[in-house]
């Protein structure tokens, strides 16, 4: 039987030969996995990126729904502080119906959540971090302000009905409506910087799902304060889901 001996590398020059085709195949492969991973956090990141654009754009087209009623939200504003007046003075004081409904803007941010808490909204550059960042901490701002504002226009409707106001009902509409102010100018801010962070991005509103329309055209809050209650979309028409007597 005769045994076949490994026969030794002829010099220094066919050792490096053999070990560098080893260290090629290894960079190679090393690459080629590199390459794969990259590809694949791309997809991964531009997924991400387009299903959180959807949800700004749909945030920018509910602000700007809110934005449209802003001329109706101030005029009512402004009869409130003519009544408030009238009330601090002791004089007779017009009869509100109804003091209206106050916009509510639909915000969103379950898709930015969830692409953050899974890692791959780190997959974005530094630069749309920082602005995606700020823009969700800026709607959330006006989310937050929307619902005390909300909550404080809520109490004033005690004045729908009330013929004569007592010191202590004039007072108590003073400070509600101080606080409903500053809830209105934390709102209006935070649509204007909203919008400028959103325009960093070269973002504009958009409804993707099609089924809100535009602001009613004949809503309360755009009538005058002493006008007597008129039907709105809510409660009219083939699309009522509320009767009169539920609006508050």
């Amino acid at each position: 039987m005769h045994i076949h001996l490994p026969k030794p590398l002829h010099g220094w020059r066919a050792l490096f030969n053999e070990v560098g085709v080893i260290v090629l195949g290894i960079l190679i492969a090393l690459t080629l996995e590199q390459l794969i991973v990259s590809i694949h956090e791309r997809r991964i990141a531009g997924e991400a990126r387009e299903s959180i654009k959807a949800e700004v754009r749909e945030n920018l087209f509910w602000i700007k729904q809110r934005e449209q009623r802003e001329p109706c939200i101030r005029r009512r504003l402004a009869e409130l502080d003519d009544l408030l007046q009238l009330a601090r003075a002791g004089a007779a004081t017009p009869l509100v119906h109804h003091l209206g409904v106050l916009p509510h803007a639909k915000i969103t941010s379950l898709r930015w959540e969830a692409n953050a808490q899974a890692g791959r909204a780190s997959l974005f550059s530094g630069e749309e971090q920082r602005i995606l960042g700020n823009l969700y901490f800026t709607t959330e701002q006006f989310r937050a302000a929307q619902s005390q504002e909300e909550i404080i226009w809520s109490k004033m409707r005690f004045i729908q009905g009330l013929k004569q106001f007592s010191p202590l009902e004039a007072h108590d509409l003073a400070i509600l409506l101080g606080e409903v102010r500053y809830q209105h100018w934390v709102v209006l801010l935070t649509i204007h910087r909203a919008q400028q962070w959103a325009a960093r991005m070269q973002l504009a509103a958009a409804n993707p799902v099609g089924i809100e329309g535009p602001p009613s055209a004949n809503a309360q809050i755009c009538e005058k304060l002493t006008a007597p209650f008129t039907a709105s979309d809510s409660t009219s028409g083939p699309d009522a889901f509320a009767e009169p007597g539920d609006m508050p």
